[in-house]
Order: structure tokens, then C-alpha cells, then sequence
């Protein structure tokens, strides 16, 4: 059995349904949103000039589809099926583990596998111009100064610390005698055994 690597960083990436998303694309979201509305959602059946406003169809969907079974079948395109698990979640924001999981485990079967990679669902929502997939920017991190002073720059512009802790060391070093480093030893073992065989 072969097992896939995981890679926590790209599994932790936040995509949501975007509405402004959807205007970038020049695309109204309200025909998206009102085609997929239930008979148990109140603007179901209503004309488009009634169901103007693309956040209240949202919530019509949130609301009333969940337990739909029909909302979301096996059949659907694969973005249709992420699209449709997306409305249902809070702040229409997934995970791209959650949206895989979903995928892999709730809606694949032998009949329909599923075998899409983190990697590439990731490309499919990238690449999206239909549904208003948003990858969520990610915060650079923040750049934090250090709290220790730089060795070679004092506050003047000289290095002022650097040449305090080399004198420092100098100093030290003048109280070890060299003799202290290295002891010589007074008998050489050979010399007796030179005078031995002599």
C-alpha cells in the first residue's frame, strides 16, 4: 500500500467562496447562487429581480440545504462539489485538507474514485474562473528585531563592543604565561635509555 507524503503547509491553505472574487471574473453571482437553491429555500422559484441580494441567497443556502440530501450528489462535477460543501461551510471557508478529505473520503467510491492530490485540487481552485474559488493571502511573518546590540556596530557607527570584548580577551591572556600552557617536562625517558646502552 502506497502511502502519500503530507504536506501540512499546503493542507492549512484557506480557500473560501469569494463574492468579490466573482465580480473580478465579471460574473453575477446572484444566477449562480439562485440555481442552486432547493425547494425547502424560500426564494426558490422567484424571479431574479426578488432575489437580488447574492448574501441572502447565501444564507437561504446555508440555512435550508444542509440537510438536503440531493444538494450534493456522487455525480456532480468535482468543483460542483466543492463549490456546493464550500456554500455549506461557515464563512463559505475550507482548508484545502478539509476540501480534500471531503473529496477523497465522503465522495469517492469504486464506482466514482476520486484520487485527486492536495497539490493538484490545489491547481484546480488556482486556476477556477467559474466559481469564485479565493485562496486566502497568507500573513508574511513578521520581522522581529533582536533584542541583543550587534557585535560590530556601537551606537556611533564604530565597533565599539567588539573591540571592548578583543581587549578583554588580550587581556586574559597576558596573566597565562606561555610556560603554564605548555609544561615542558625536565627528564626525556629516551636520554636514559641512550645512556643505558652507552
Amino acid at each position: 500500500m502506497t502511502t502519500l507524503a503530507v504536506n501540512p503547509r499546503l493542507e492549512g491553505l484557506e480557500y473560501r467562496f469569494n463574492l468579490d472574487r466573482l465580480y473580478e471574473l465579471n460574473r453575477s453571482p446572484l444566477p449562480l447562487l439562485a440555481s442552486r437553491l432547493t425547494s425547502s429555500c424560500p426564494s426558490h422559484g422567484k424571479t431574479p429581480a426578488e432575489t437580488d441580494d447574492p448574501n441572502a441567497l447565501l444564507e437561504e443556502i446555508k440555512t435550508h440545504c444542509a440537510d438536503d440530501p440531493d444538494f450534493i450528489r456522487q455525480s456532480m462535477p468535482l468543483q460542483e462539489i466543492v463549490f456546493r460543501t464550500m456554500l455549506l461551510a461557515d464563512d463559505q471557508t475550507m482548508t484545502l485538507g478539509e476540501i480534500h478529505r471531503v473529496l477523497t473520503e465522503q465522495w469517492s467510491s469504486p464506482i466514482r474514485p476520486i484520487s485527486v492530490t492536495t497539490a493538484g485540487l490545489a491547481r484546480i481552485l488556482d486556476t477556477d474562473v467559474f466559481y469564485g474559488f479565493d485562496l486566502i493571502s497568507i500573513p508574511e511573518p513578521e520581522v522581529v528585531a533582536a533584542d541583543l546590540p550587534m557585535l560590530a556596530v556601537g551606537d556611533d557607527g564604530e565597533d565599539i563592543l567588539l573591540r571592548e570584548i578583543l581587549s578583554a580577551i588580550d587581556d586574559d591572556s597576558e596573566d597565562i604565561e606561555e610556560d603554564e600552557l605548555f609544561e615542558e617536562e625536565d627528564d626525556d625517558p629516551y636520554e636514559e635509555d641512550e645512556e643505558a646502552e652507552d
